[in-house]
């Protein structure tokens, strides 16, 4: 859609006003042809990916309500798309990642229990599609994604074992498909990400053991880099 097109250019260029008219036009072009044809399921994967780009410039804008609205209803529409035709592994992934970006927005808003709930949903699904197509590079690494954040979330919540197993399963992901593909930017950054929590969460509790009373602040919010790719 070109609205949406546009978009993408003005939010590139910092112009996150311009891009969220645009978006906005966009879907409610989308939301006319759905409302005309009901049963077409392309308008309304169009229309879920409308409310995605809409409820992403109101994180960037900071208005963290109305963008987990944007995001739950694109990810209500994507579960009805998924519920009619279960073996589309597209509209699936698609579902995965509106988990995801709801699960994002309720950590920034201190919801972890949400969050994790967010998050597990969209763990399953990667773990489904990665089964049902283990040769998939790209749903491996969306896996990761969900493990990560999981990982965090958990950390953040206390219960440090559970942090562990999940950053573990993701690392060891991302050094496979690293390995693989040693040229592969952004597998390598991911790689590095679990890497590095890897080494901070090792040397933490050393720390809170010498300073009494010492917080890691560090990760206040989830690695926005950890995005699976819409």
């Amino acid at each position: 859609m070109s609205y949406n097109r546009v978009g993408d250019v003005q939010q590139l260029q910092g112009d996150l006003q311009a891009a969220l008219k645009s978006y906005q036009n966009g879907l409610a072009i989308a939301d006319r042809l759905v409302k005309s044809d009901p049963g077409h399921a392309g308008w309304q994967s169009d229309l879920a990916v409308s409310y995605i780009n809409v409820g992403d410039v109101q994180v960037t804008q900071g208005d963290l309500q109305t963008a987990l609205k944007s995001y739950r209803d694109s990810l209500a529409i994507t579960a009805r798309l998924v519920k009619s035709d279960p073996g589309n592994a597209d509209w699936q992934r698609d579902l995965a990642v509106s988990y995801i970006k709801v699960g994002d927005v309720q950590v920034q808003q201190g919801g972890l229990q949400a969050a994790l709930q967010s998050y597990s949903d969209s763990q399953a699904i990667f773990d489904r599609l990665v089964k049902s197509d283990p040769g998939n590079a790209g749903w491996q690494r969306d896996l990761s994604v969900s493990l990560g954040k999981l990982a965090l979330v958990h950390w953040h919540s206390g219960d440090k074992a559970k942090a562990s197993a999940f950053l573990q399963q993701g690392q060891a992901i991302m050094a496979r498909l690293t390995k693989l593909s040693p040229d592969n930017v952004v597998w390598k950054k991911d790689l590095e990400w679990f890497d590095r929590r890897s080494k901070r969460w090792t040397i933490a509790p050393v720390i809170a053991r010498h300073r009494p009373g010492h917080r890691n602040t560090h990760d206040k919010s989830l690695d926005a880099r950890l995005n699976p790719r819409t």
